[in-house]
């Protein structure tokens, strides 16, 4: 029950929640953060939390970017749930009822600057394909480092099925303590940017840091490198640190 209650609370293992899980991604760009922040605690987890406990999300998670001002988005709204129930009608929380101190008109002029403050850069939907985590690993590590990746279009299956070779387990002494493979669903042709993505989970940024500062490899020539490069191309990484982080109970 541990053991299972852990993977529970991790946000790409799929396992858990069942096949047939997606999440909803939000790229969001807020100009003024610290308030933006505010709002995600005071108001979003708040109506969040309700939707969760509705049964209409599974769970809700916000990260943010790390030392990324060159990104065109500033958070990552993750929204957890269930395909199977996904056309099912549910009666959304009323926020009159959740802030009763609150007026309507308070309420309207508060989603007003919000929404001045903060802009929804782009949407997509994804699912779990596999991960990896070190052996021990009992709490859900703060930094999640993404790597965008857009596989050779026609060969989606071998590139999952590469990445999944070449990472069965995770050393006990590597700073690395998790690893995730996730696609999209959402427009998997070729007009995409990306179409994949790993992340690499850490206990601190500056433990990513460590790993990515060692001395520079020609990873291209050797015969893995190759075949990764003929399968996929590296579209970018953003590190991303853990804010807000709501699953059901």
């Amino acid at each position: 029950m541990k053991k299972f209650l852990l993977f529970l609370s991790l946000i790409f293992i799929t396992t858990s929640y069942g096949q047939n899980i997606a999440f909803d991604f939000s790229f969001i760009k807020a100009e003024d953060i610290g308030a933006y922040d505010r709002n995600l605690k005071s108001k979003f987890q708040k109506v969040n939390q309700a939707y969760i406990d509705a049964g209409q999300i599974l769970g809700w998670h916000v990260w943010k970017v790390v030392n990324g001002p060159q990104f065109p988005y500033t958070h990552l709204a993750v929204a957890i749930y269930d395909l199977e129930n996904s056309d099912e009608d549910f009666e959304a929380p009323k926020w009159t009822e959740l802030f009763p101190d609150l007026t309507e008109e308070e309420l309207e002029e508060w989603g007003e600057k919000n929404a001045e403050n903060r802009k929804i850069v782009f949407t997509t939907q994804v699912k779990n394909v596999a991960e990896v985590l070190q052996k021990g690993v009992t709490a859900y590590p703060d930094i999640a480092v993404c790597n965008f990746m857009k596989a050779k279009h026609g060969y989606y299956k071998s590139y999952e099925d590469y990445e999944k070779l070449n990472t069965k387990s995770i050393s006990s002494n590597s700073l690395r303590k998790g690893w995730s493979l996730a696609k999209r669903i959402d427009n998997p042709g070729t007009d995409v940017s990306w179409t994949h993505f790993t992340v690499d989970w850490f206990d601190s940024y500056q433990d990513f840091l460590k790993t990515s500062s060692g001395p520079s490899v020609d990873w291209g020539t050797s015969s893995q490198g190759k075949k990764f490069m003929n399968l996929r191309d590296l579209t970018h990484r953003v590190a991303f640190r853990k804010f807000i982080f709501l699953n059901k109970e």
